[in-house]
């Protein structure tokens, strides 16, 4: 299975969301390497201190090199690397300034400076293509473009790029996936659990029920992140939960599928920065969004903490080895938008009653070296049987590591291939922990490997939705380990792992800044206009032979004022059935229905924060997606 390798793309993905944005006229660069060999150590920590703050925290690249804006002044420049000893240089900034830190082996630390030295620099990323599928973009819904290559057929011995599956050395991005986010088509969710994956309901004994979504912003529009919002029916709490990135926290008035449609919520509690507010007449999400304005200066946390729970029995072996390649990666590119925010880390392995051993855990570091240092000094066995200590793992994390009550964001990617044993003290415990998480804002993003059943996947997107999540899941696509299951929904997009994994953090982690500057996520969608040219519906076509012209569809909409101050007007030369407006993680918020051929409508985002939303349609199995750019006054 490949969810070691999930792991390690993703904290690759949280390093490159920490770069500088910053328009000052001097910097700080440099190299950081080894005195031990001289090679270059990627993705070292730089931290850069005035007056005793921290006002910049960056990752070096894979090539040791880093460069940093800065005002004039004078800064301390501080260097941690795992095996290493830390080294403090102060320099005084008035142009562009340049230093090298050679760093000496440290003698006590935990970690070899040597081993270190092995996988500090992951391989370059594969090229891949998937042929007729529809190319994805950073935020992962679909161009109006397709690949005029035809998709690969895969050898059963052989994966994508030629290589033996027996003999591979993993490299990062070979691994494929999609995501299914459960909140992007919430009826689409509500039709399965009636359906195809009702079973698991009274399998599991779990349901989240009865969603209210509430919305905080600030008088300027800006999103409150960490504010406590608690559901009440009377004087009682049923469910807390912590509003997110986007100033959002999701609601449910239970999680126990017996207790179906037999409560119903009276109000809403909010406290935020020492206040508290109630709203009474609230309205369940079939109904729309309960919204709450707080008279309060902006102040945005720039913390995040991110943990990493991972199976280690030996079914997961080749995940591991395929996240020890590619975590830098992912966390590096996951930190490229900002140099302020101040990341962690944390790691917790686990396996099975009567293994070697139950958990074993790290507990956060801001050095990311650390955290990988240590997910390569595990490797996968043990195991046995199909169930696995999942609900202990949950538990260590949840309650064990010393989250930061300060956040702006907390993400738990847990890396599996297997569900817990289904006993009612799990049941019941499975389900305590998701309430947990979600009162500490802990949101769990499952990522689920080859063995995988439909038990498990519905477990699965049931604990991504009770802790305002997503589910991702490997697929065949790449050739890599065994098959994988494919999800329960009408369509997704295939991704590469690495690249789905820093769209996610980055989605659950940006802000616009107190002053409602937008950072350039490089969201690869029009923000006007979409005109789609010779498009083929690949719903109707067989995907591995050429679609004639003859196929293909010609059509243009558009969307404007772009950015807006609220109102958006939309107008297609082709009818749309369904268009939906969502955030950038894709969580729907209006769904307008039936768009005639010319006709102009009109959506209101108005209660909405200011930040990045997507307008989007599906064609078939392809999403048809612009930007917009909300600006409020």
């Amino acid at each position: 299975m490949n969810n070691f390798n999930l792991v390690k793309l993703l904290l690759t993905s949280i390093i490159f969301f920490i770069i500088s944005l910053s328009v000052s006229a001097q910097s700080i660069s440099g190299n950081v390497n080894s005195a031990l060999s001289s090679k270059n150590l990627g993705f070292a920590n730089v931290n850069i201190y005035k007056n005793g703050k921290l006002v910049a925290n960056v990752l070096t690249d894979k090539d040791g090199n880093f460069k940093i804006k800065l005002d004039t002044g004078v800064y301390k420049c501080e260097i941690n690397y795992a095996g290493f000893k830390k080294i403090t240089k102060e320099i005084k900034v008035s142009k562009d300034e340049e230093a090298a830190f050679s760093l000496p082996a440290d003698e006590k630390s935990r970690f070899s400076a040597v081993e270190v030295e092995t996988f500090s620099v992951p391989k370059a990323d594969a090229v891949f293509e998937i042929g007729a599928t529809p190319e994805t973009v950073v935020f992962g819904y679909g161009t109006a473009k397709t690949k005029s290559k035809i998709a690969t057929k895969y050898e059963s011995t052989k994966n994508a790029w030629g290589d033996s599956k027996k003999n591979t050395t993993p490299t990062s991005g070979k691994l494929t996936a999609g995501e299914i986010n459960d909140f992007s088509k919430w009826n689409l969710w509500t039709d399965l659990t009636k359906g195809e994956l009702q079973e698991n309901q009274l399998f599991w004994k779990f349901a989240p029920t009865n969603r209210y979504l509430v919305q905080l912003n600030n008088q300027n529009g800006l999103p409150l992140a960490n504010a406590k919002v608690e559901l009440l029916i009377g004087e009682k709490v049923m469910y807390t939960s912590k509003s997110d990135n986007t100033g959002k926290a999701e609601l449910w008035e239970s999680l126990k599928y017996d207790s179906l449609s037999k409560l119903i919520a009276t109000s809403i509690r909010v406290e935020y920065n020492g206040e508290t507010k109630t709203i009474k007449k609230i309205k369940p999400f079939k109904k729309g969004i309960n919204t709450l304005t707080f008279n309060t200066n902006c102040k945005q946390s720039q913390n995040v903490d991110i943990a990493m729970v991972v199976d280690a029995t030996g079914s997961m072996q080749d995940e591991i080895d395929y996240l020890k390649s590619d975590l830098n990666d992912v966390i590096y590119k996951s930190k490229e938008f900002s140099n302020t925010l101040n990341l962690r880390f944390a790691n917790v392995f686990y396996r099975d009653h009567g293994d070697k051993y139950l958990t074993q855990s790290q507990d956060f570091t801001s050095v990311l070296s650390e955290s990988v240092a240590y997910t390569n000094q595990h490797n996968a066995d043990g195991g046995g049987d199909y169930e696995e200590a999942v609900e202990i793992a949950l538990d260590t994390a949840i309650n064990k590591l010393s989250w930061n009550s300060d956040t702006r964001t907390k993400l738990l990617f847990l890396v599996l291939d297997a569900p817990p044993h289904n006993t009612p003290e799990i049941r019941e415990k499975m389900q305590n922990l998701c309430y947990k998480a979600a009162e500490k804002g802990i949101r769990i993003v499952p990522i689920t490997g080859s063995g995988t059943n439909k038990n498990t996947e519905y477990l699965m997107r049931c604990l991504a939705l009770a802790t305002n999540g997503t589910y991702t899941f490997l697929t065949d696509n790449s050739g890599i380990g065994d098959s994988h299951i494919k999800p329960s929904t009408d369509n997704y997009q295939v991704e590469i792992l690495n690249k789905l994994l820093v769209r996610v953090i980055k989605s659950f982690t940006y802000m616009p800044d107190c002053q409602k500057n937008i950072a350039d996520l490089d969201v690869n969608l029009p923000d006007s206009q979409v005109v789609v040219r010779n498009y083929i519906d690949s719903t109707k076509i067989d995907s591995v032979k050429p679609s004639k012209i003859k196929d293909s569809i010609e059509f243009q909409w558009k969307f404007y004022p772009n950015p807006t101050k609220g109102i958006i007007n939309i107008v297609s030369s082709k009818e749309i059935t369904e268009l939906y407006i969502s955030d950038l993680s894709g969580k729907v918020l209006q769904i307008i229905n039936d768009i005639k051929p010319d006709k102009i409508v009109t959506a209101d985002l108005s209660e909405y924060s200011t930040g990045i939303y997507l307008i989007r349609y599906p064609i078939g199995k392809q999403w048809i997606s612009g930007k917009i750019v909300l600006l409020r006054e």
